[in-house]
Order: structure tokens, then C-alpha cells, then sequence
């Protein structure tokens, strides 16, 4: 079901994103510069996961479910106040990037005790011997949080609210659905027909 949706493809590239984020900040040595692109990268698509509800809306074969994730992104606008990983991190932190190319986000070493040092500058993140790089943020609403942490509940936020929609409308997620009927497989049809009368 979920493989219907623009907002969930977003999603899937936005969740790698943040992997490959926390995979480059593991390694010993990249390039200082270059987890800013794959930063950008994620923030964008995942606050264009959230903008897709609204493609998503008008383009879904089934109507309820168009109906429901139009609710939810009507939800996200109206109580802004309540969705505040999506206004003052999502949006503010891919308007900043695009429209002035600054980001909230830098970058720290921290040691076992929890100590943070700036990096010294150089082409290479070479970082002294038990600590690791972390991302933090530097103002705004998040100010002084771990960055990476911070997208990861973006990514986490924007997959509640796919799949809190796709519910709404009595589905599953995980629901397997023909591409060009939008009904389930026939085996599946009968398994869930099987199912249902064990359990009456």
C-alpha cells in the first residue's frame, strides 16, 4: 500500500540519507566537507516527503486514502504548533540551505566523556583518538541538539504521518495491493477470507 504513495518514496530516500549520514560520521576519515551535501540532500527530501501529501492527495487510485492524507497535511497546516520537527527543523533548515546556502547543523568532536572540541581545520576529518564526530545544532528551535538525532526523528515524524494516514483509511502500510486494480491478490483475498472465518 505504502508503495502507491510519492510521500513514502520520498521517505524511503530520506531514511537511506540518514543512514549514509551516520555511516560517514562512523568513519575515521571523509572529507570534512562532504557530509553537507548528503545534509542538504536528506533535509530537502524529506520535507518533500510531506509535500507530496499533497500530489499524493489528488492522485490516489483509491479515494479514501486520497481523502485521508489530505486530511493529514490539512492537520500539519492548521497546528503547526504541534508538528514542530516538520516547521522549525524540515522547512527552516531546507529554506536556509536553499535560499542562503547556511544550515543550522556543524560539526563537533566528542570524547568519551561527553566533551566537545572543534574539528581543526582541514580538508580531512582526522579526529583525535576516542572521540567521534557529531553533528549539533547550532540556533533555532533545536539549538544545542545532536543533528543526526534530529533527522532521524524528522524521518521517523514523517512515517507516522504516512502511515497514520494510510490507517485512517483502513488499511495497512504493508498491504499488498494490485498496481492496476487496487485489489488485493487473489491469494491474499483468499487467505484473509480463510482468516476470518477461523476466527468467527
Amino acid at each position: 500500500m505504502k508503495y502507491f504513495l510519492n510521500s513514502y518514496r520520498a521517505l524511503s530516500d530520506g531514511t537511506f540519507g540518514v543512514r549514509h549520514l551516520q555511516e560517514m560520521l562512523d568513519t575515521e576519515h571523509f572529507r570534512l566537507s562532504n557530509w553537507k551535501v548528503v545534509w542538504a540532500g536528506t533535509c530537502a527530501v524529506l520535507r518533500t516527503a510531506i509535500n507530496m501529501f499533497q500530489v499524493d492527495a489528488k492522485s490516489c487510485i483509491d479515494s479514501r486514502l486520497g481523502g485521508e492524507i489530505a486530511a493529514e497535511w490539512k492537520l500539519i497546516s492548521d497546528q503547526r504548533e504541534e508538528h514542530p520537527i516538520f516547521w522549525q527543523f524540515l522547512c527552516k533548515e531546507r529554506n536556509n540551505i536553499m535560499h542562503q546556502y547556511e544550515w543550522a547543523a556543524y560539526e563537533m568532536w566528542m570524547d568519551e566523556s561527553g566533551n566537545f572540541s572543534p574539528p581543526k581545520l582541514s580538508l580531512l576529518n582526522v579526529r583525535p583518538e576516542n572521540s567521534r564526530t557529531v553533528l549539533l545544532m547550532r540556533s533555532g528551535h533545536y539549538k544545542a541538539q545532536d543533528s543526526l538525532e534530529l533527522l532521524r526523528e524528522g524521518a521517523d515524524w514523517v512515517e507516522d504521518r504516512i502511515y497514520s494516514a494510510i490507517r485512517r483509511a483502513g488499511y495497512e502500510p504493508d498491504e499488498m495491493r494490485n498496481i492496476a486494480t487496487f485489489q488485493k491478490p487473489p491469494q491474499l483475498a483468499r487467505r484473509s477470507l480463510l482468516d476470518r472465518s477461523l476466527s468467527e
